[in-house]
């Protein structure tokens, strides 16, 4: 389970493409995002039911309290030589959604946590290095892109799921 900003209208198809032409195995697993907080293994089925209480918590402490805020999107960057991103400004306003989602739902997976949005990942390196580089020469790497983000959503997968659902959203003011 993970709690994701999640991009939408020409911005997030326009990024949906760029990871379908890459690697569109990774880009049906999800719609493109910034993982907020997550990865959460838990134990039992992977039903919305078995997040009831979490979910409960996120609605009653963030649900028009938190502000709505912007992801500023910009620069292709990689982690080792198999994930390609699309990188994600760390603006006060975000590391404040994070902090009180971690408040709530435990700390997570991440021992440093550098937001993203997965653009690629287990490509073989010589794709990695032209990906970025293609993508380096046009504006996905010094252009910004803004993204409003009014509400967050929560995201659950199990074991033989083939892709990430919704399983709440959690509305920002």
């Amino acid at each position: 389970m993970f709690v994701g900003a999640f991009p939408t209208g020409d911005l997030a198809e326009r990024i949906q493409a760029v990871r379908l032409a890459y690697d569109a195995k990774t880009a049906v697993i999800t719609p493109p995002h910034v993982t907020l907080a997550g990865t959460y293994w838990r134990t039992g089925a992977a039903t919305a039911v078995n997040e009831t209480a979490l979910i409960d918590n996120l609605h009653a402490q963030i649900d028009g309290n938190l502000p709505a805020f912007g992801l500023i999107l910009g620069g292709i960057r990689t982690f080792g030589q198999r994930v390609v991103y699309l990188g994600v400004e760390e603006t006060p306003e975000l590391l404040a959604v994070r902090r009180q989602l971690l408040q709530i739902a435990g700390p997570d997976k991440h021992r440093q946590f550098t937001p993203h949005l997965t653009l690629a990942m287990r490509l073989k390196p010589d794709r990695v290095r032209a990906m970025v580089a293609s993508l380096q020469a046009m504006e996905w790497e010094n252009g910004r892109f803004h993204a409003p983000i009014s509400h967050l959503q929560v995201m659950q997968r199990g074991p033989q799921d083939p892709a990430w659902r919704t399983i709440a959203r959690i509305a920002l003011k």
